[in-house]
């Protein structure tokens, strides 16, 4: 007999395009300064014939959950009020802000799954993380929160990241339902890039460990080689 390869019945190597979605949790020295969050992103994914996955991913994350809400403090009045050049009360918010790079290499275990293509897929992996305060002066009228100032008071912090996950990817029969739902984990070491923070006077020198958990959703885009001359014989 003669048969085409597919995705539904043999292993394929192919590209695939993804973008997450997904929510995320902070723990160790991150849930000091920081509350839960968003994470959405994109990757790019190669997996080969024996379902190996290397993976390079951008992921954003963002949060109005700020713990570490003192950096204000001396810029505050008596009455714990912020005035702005024209004597006003100024409104002021603070959010998260911050990104990772992540290099991945893994493996799908076809164990559940409607092909030999999806199923449990673990992955381990290495790169960057970086965050800070997004400070939000709404008037653009206090001087001291503008222009280069505001880096005195925004505990930019960055570092070397590694990266496990455990999820499930699924590729469908029919090309039109490819996703991946999962858990993964970020271990950050990092340390405050500032050269010092303008609220206590002092510069931050101390190794963190910033570590984030998150759930994600990807929806995954993949790109198969047209197979029209492919056939074998068995």
């Amino acid at each position: 007999g003669i048969c085409q390869r597919s995705v539904k019945d043999s292993t394929l190597a192919f590209v695939s395009l993804g973008a997450n979605l997904g929510l995320q949790t902070p723990f160790a020295d991150l849930s000091d300064r920081f509350g839960y969050g968003g994470l959405v992103g994109g990757e790019l994914m190669l997996k080969t014939k024996s379902n190996l996955t290397f993976e390079g991913q951008y992921g954003f994350f963002f949060g109005n959950k700020v713990k570490e809400d003192t950096i204000l403090k001396p810029l505050l009045t008596s009455q714990n009020f912020l005035i702005n050049r024209e004597g006003e009360p100024a409104d002021v918010f603070l959010n998260e802000r911050g990104f990772l790079i992540n290099g991945k290499v893994g493996k799908i275990f076809p164990v559940i799954g409607p092909n030999p293509n999806s199923g449990l897929h673990l992955a381990v992996g290495a790169g960057f993380m970086q965050h800070k305060i997004r400070i939000l002066e709404q008037s653009q009228k206090v001087p001291q929160l503008l222009g280069e100032y505001i880096k005195g008071y925004d505990r930019l912090t960055n570092g070397f990241m590694l990266s496990q996950s455990v999820g499930y990817s699924h590729f469908s029969n029919y090309k039109l339902v490819n996703y991946y739902i999962g858990f993964e984990i970020h271990e950050a070491f990092t340390q405050n890039r500032r050269s010092l923070n303008y609220d206590t006077g002092i510069k931050d020198d101390h190794n963190r460990l910033d570590i984030m958990g998150s759930i994600l959703l990807r929806w995954y885009f993949p790109m198969y080689k047209r197979q029209p001359q492919e056939f074998y014989f068995y």
